[in-house]
């Protein structure tokens, strides 16, 4: 459902960055849904040149206290992007990330957001093995979170 609210950003050649581990693998799906290339947003797995200039979609497993989206956001601030968006499928309906995203696009926007894992019937704890081979392009054996 995610990626099917992020169509309208296909034209802007995004970068997919999703936050280890879990936002990881719903960026895969988001970034094949874009045709985008797909990345993390940690140290050795993107690099700043890639991300200048161009449009960057942030994805995590939904924001709570937003405290690892704002964190994200700051580092990507960093590399000069053209503009940063982030995408979740869940967030608190008065959720802000301020000047560090020009938009955020959330499939539920309830309020508050006491859980992310209540508004999941499945979401398995990933390794950084596992995300290291999803951004390596290898199939995951499990088939991934399912949501709302």
């Amino acid at each position: 459902m995610l990626a099917d609210v992020l169509l309208n950003l296909r034209g802007a050649r995004p970068v997919v960055l999703g936050i280890p581990a879990g936002g990881v693998l719903i960026a895969r799906v988001v970034a094949g849904r874009l045709g985008a290339p797909l990345g993390a947003v940690a140290e050795g797995f993107v690099t700043a040149d890639a991300l200048a200039g161009r449009t960057v979609v942030v994805v995590d497993e939904g924001i709570c206290t937003g405290a690892t989206m704002h964190a994200a956001l700051e580092a990507i601030a960093a590399a000069h992007p053209a503009r940063v968006v982030a995408a979740v499928p869940v967030a608190p309906q008065r959720h802000s990330l301020g000047r560090l995203a020009a938009d955020l696009y959330a499939v539920a926007r309830p309020d508050p957001v006491s859980s992310i894992r209540r508004w999941y019937s499945q979401l398995p704890d990933v390794t950084e093995a596992e995300v290291r081979a999803v951004l390596a392009g290898q199939d995951w054996a499990y088939a991934g979170a399912t949501s709302l």
